[in-house]
Formats: C-alpha cells, sequence, structure tokens
C-alpha cells in the first residue's frame, strides 16, 4: 500500500493506493453534524450548517434558510433575494480567486521561486526577503522543475498579490452584507437582514471595481498555466456527466438567475429533476436497525465489511456525476447570450473542447477563474437591482413555529449543494447534507461505480511511488477545489 499526504486542503486528506493499482481517498471520521442538530432550533441549522467548510459557508447558510422556507410556504422579498444572490457570487468569486492562487498555484510554481522577485508589491517583497538565502528545500522537501521564465514568475507573483488585496476587499464586502464573514449572520428565515442605504451600495460598487481587475488577471494566468502544461487538458478526466442544481433566485426571472440547473449526459443537455439518493454501500455506515422518525438517517459502523470511506456516495438517478464551476459553465453555454456567450467561446477556444468534454485539470481551472469574470459582472448588476428602503425579510418570518419537511438545492463554489430537513413544534428531527465534496469525492457505490475524483485519478494510471505522478495526483485532486470538512458531516 503506497500513501501520499496532500496539503492544501481544508480539513487535509491522503491518497492510498493498493497492488491493484486503485488510488482511494483517506480521511478522517466525520464530526457528525448532521446528528448535533437533532432537537436545535429550527433556524439554528443556517447558523451551524456553515461549519461545513469555509468556502461553502454561504451557500451552506443558504440552503438551510430555503429548507425551512419550503416547510413554512414563506415567500421571500425581492431585496431578500437579491441580497441572498449578491451574498453567494460576492462568496464563489472569493473562493475561486483564493482556490487559484493559494491552493492550486504551487502544484506549479515553487514557492522558494518568489525569492526572485524583484517587483512593488510590499506584501511579495516581505516574502521575497524572507526567502533569500534559504535551499529551495525549506519550501518542498523535492525540488519541483517548472518551465516559467522570470518574466512569467514575476508576472504571477505581482498577480498573487493583486489577487490578495483582491481577497481582503471581497471578505469587507460580505462582511458589510453578512455581518461578518466567512460565517455570516445576515441570512434569516425569510430574507436577509440587511439594511440598505444607498451610501452601502455605493461603497459596494466601489469596492467590486476594485475587485474586477484580479479576476480578469487570474483567467490570463489560468491561460498562461495550461498552455505551459499541455497535459493538463487531457489530465484528470472524470468521464462521467456533469450536474448543476442552481439556481439561486428561482422567483426571478430566468435572465436574472445567478447558476442555471440542467445535466449534461451523454453529451446533451437534461433538465434536472428528482432522483437523487445516497448509496452507502463502501461507506462506513448503514441503516439503524431501528429509527422513530427522528435523529440521524444513518448510523456509523466503522467496522463494516467492505467499507473504506466516510464519504457518502451521491447518485442522480443512479448515476455518478462531476460538479463544480465547468458543470454549471457547461449547463449555461447553449443559451447563453452576448458578452456571456463571449466569455464561454473563450474559454472554449483555450480548453480546443465543447465544456460537456472538458472534465479535466484545465477545464475546471479554468472555468472557475471564466466564471469569476462572469461574477464581477453579476455582482454589478445585482448592486443595481437593489432598493434601499424596501423590505429585506418577510414580515410573518419571525412569528412562525414550523412543522414540516423540506429540501433545497443551491450551487456552492465547488458544486452542487443539497439540504434536506424534518422540523416537529419548532424543532429539528432530522438533517441531511449533500456537500459538492460529497459528490465529487465520493467511493463506489452498490454497482462498482467510482465518484468523479476516484474516477479521474483512475483515469490518469498513476503510480504514486513516482515523484511526477504524486505531482499529478496534487493537480488533480486541487483541481476539483475538494475540501475533506465540506464532504464529512
Amino acid at each position: 500500500m503506497t500513501a501520499l499526504a496532500l496539503t492544501r486542503i481544508e480539513g487535509g486528506l491522503a491518497l492510498e493506493q493498493a497492488g491493484d493499482g486503485a488510488i482511494r481517498l483517506v480521511t478522517g471520521a466525520p464530526r457528525g453534524l448532521e446528528a448535533r442538530l437533532t432537537g436545535r432550533a429550527a433556524a439554528e441549522a443556517i447558523y451551524l450548517t456553515q461549519q461545513a467548510g469555509a468556502d461553502a459557508a454561504v451557500s451552506h447558510a443558504l440552503a438551510a434558510a430555503m429548507v425551512w422556507e419550503k416547510a413554512t410556504g414563506v415567500a421571500l422579498p425581492r431585496n431578500g433575494l437579491l441580497l441572498r444572490v449578491l451574498l453567494l457570487a460576492l462568496a464563489t468569486l472569493h473562493a475561486h480567486l483564493r482556490q487559484f492562487y493559494v491552493q492550486g498555484l504551487p502544484d506549479y510554481l515553487p514557492w522558494a521561486e518568489l525569492a526572485a522577485y524583484r517587483g512593488s508589491l510590499p506584501e511579495v517583497q516581505r516574502i521575497a526577503r524572507a526567502l533569500k538565502g534559504r535551499p529551495a528545500a525549506y519550501w518542498a522537501r523535492q525540488p519541483q522543475p517548472h518551465p516559467f521564465s522570470p518574466a512569467q514568475v514575476e508576472r504571477l507573483a505581482d498577480s498573487q498579490g493583486q489577487a490578495v488585496e483582491a481577497l481582503d476587499t471581497l471578505q469587507r464586502m460580505l462582511a458589510r452584507l453578512g455581518g461578518k464573514f466567512p460565517v455570516v449572520m445576515s441570512i434569516v428565515p425569510g430574507g436577509c437582514a440587511v439594511p440598505l442605504t444607498d451610501a452601502l451600495l455605493i461603497e459596494l460598487r466601489q469596492e467590486l471595481q476594485s475587485v474586477a481587475p484580479a479576476a480578469g488577471s487570474a483567467f490570463e494566468d489560468g491561460v498562461l498555466v495550461a498552455g505551459l502544461f499541455p497535459r493538463l487538458k487531457n489530465l484528470g478526466g472524470s468521464g462521467m456527466g456533469l450536474l448543476s442544481v442552481g439556481p439561486l433566485g428561482e422567483d426571478l426571472p430566468s435572465s436574472q438567475t445567478l447558476m442555471p440547473a440542467g445535466v449534461i449526459a451523454g453529451g446533451r443537455l437534461e433538465a434536472f429533476g428528482s432522483g437523487m439518493a445516497e448509496s452507502v454501500t463502501h461507506s462506513f455506515y448503514e441503516l439503524p436497525a431501528q429509527r422513530t422518525g427522528s435523529g440521524p438517517l444513518l448510523a456509523p459502523a466503522p467496522d463494516k465489511a467492505g467499507a473504506y470511506s466516510w464519504i457518502k456516495a451521491p447518485r442522480y438517478q443512479r448515476r455518478p456525476l462531476e460538479v463544480g464551476a465547468l458543470a454549471r459553465l457547461a449547463v449555461l453555454q447553449p443559451a447563453a447570450s452576448g458578452a456571456t456567450a463571449d466569455l464561454l467561446d473563450e474559454l472554449t477556444h483555450a480548453l480546443g473542447a465543447p465544456l460537456s468534454g472538458a472534465s479535466s485539470v484545465a477545464g475546471r481551472m479554468l472555468a472557475r477563474l471564466t466564471e469569476a469574470r462572469l461574477l464581477v459582472r453579476r455582482c454589478g448588476e445585482l448592486l443595481e437591482q437593489l432598493a434601499p428602503g424596501q423590505p429585506t425579510v418577510a414580515a410573518e418570518a419571525g412569528r412562525m413555529r414550523v412543522t414540516g419537511e423540506g429540501s433545497a438545492d443551491v450551487e456552492a463554489s465547488a458544486g452542487s449543494l443539497r439540504h434536506r430537513g424534518v422540523f416537529e413544534r419548532g424543532k429539528i428531527a432530522s438533517w441531511d447534507i449533500v456537500a459538492p465534496s460529497t459528490w465529487n469525492g465520493s467511493p463506489r457505490d452498490e454497482t462498482g461505480a467510482p465518484g468523479a475524483l476516484e474516477a479521474a485519478l483512475a483515469s490518469a494510471a498513476l503510480d504514486l511511488r513516482q515523484r511526477d505522478d504524486r505531482l499529478a495526483a496534487s493537480r488533480i485532486v486541487h483541481s476539483f477545489a475538494f475540501s475533506t470538512i465540506d464532504a464529512l458531516h
């Protein structure tokens, strides 16, 4: 058995390769978040489920609030819905920039190269001073050759410094709208508790303008990386269909929704409907012998025969699917027009393949960076549509003691998310979460079909004893923006 511990992943992750070459994800045990929600007040799920991951905290809060609203039938005021869409757009933009420059780029450009930085950004200058005189092994146990020229290294360092400034600005914007960040407090049953003023909107517009250049530079940097590492366009393909569960903003006209809903299967677009289930054939869970109707849906079974993962295996109409920005853009492309269509055409040209068949490290990386550019424009549109002085929360929401159940689908930065909850007299009776990394990181199901990440690793035919293959495995995992915390509940 060969093992590989990976870094720059929320929650940590290791890969194990058996003698037959199969690579499996190895994680710790779940924290029992779903079980700990039982008996809590209905609205507490909005805040407690944000523990499932920093990048997806806003999406978890939105999904939990939508479950409450499905169970009660409460309708959101337009301002409340627009604010939620804006929060999700900003959080997704923040996650995409952070993932590329902090989690992904070190797989291609060693940090030690920043020692030669001669640019003007103070933060990068500080890193360069700290690195001077240190051997490359200080930052990496093994040397990592790369094809970047000195000028390209300088450019990427400058872009990274600008991205850090943009991330700081985005965090301030999200804190203004969410109360704080990454855990947001303004999402409440029935809307979004943000006092809208003209002054706030003016400040947000100005801050958004300062962020836009970083999104444009990020796509150019992604194209540079994909061009210098041509293998990325064929590395890590899952070979399966794509899923996007959107849209947030289902009560808005279709032209104003943030993210589309649909399934790409066999290269064709299908409508997203019912048929989502979870397999635990190879997961350390089993159905309880007796269940009264409240409490966890599954019981831990760490000694279960044939199991090898604490991650459940979501399936849509019995099919494993890949989720993420690539899936969203592939679903969006057939109906796209104007500037959106132009950006998607640029992405298709850069990848040299239609988005429906572009599952690869390069496809996922460039799709996120293209979506970042789309989100900047979408945020500007949303800021123009908000109406200061109008309600942001449904008046009747605070007086309801909910009994019933509901489910809600929403997109997170890394892909599709579903929450399902049952309420009894204002308390949570049971809760179930299907998160993006649960989809992508799932083990095999009862048919033997793996999840997208396992399939992508298998398609690369890697030998984790080889240095180049270990680096390729890291690139594949990071291309999914995988988070162990997000995958385990």
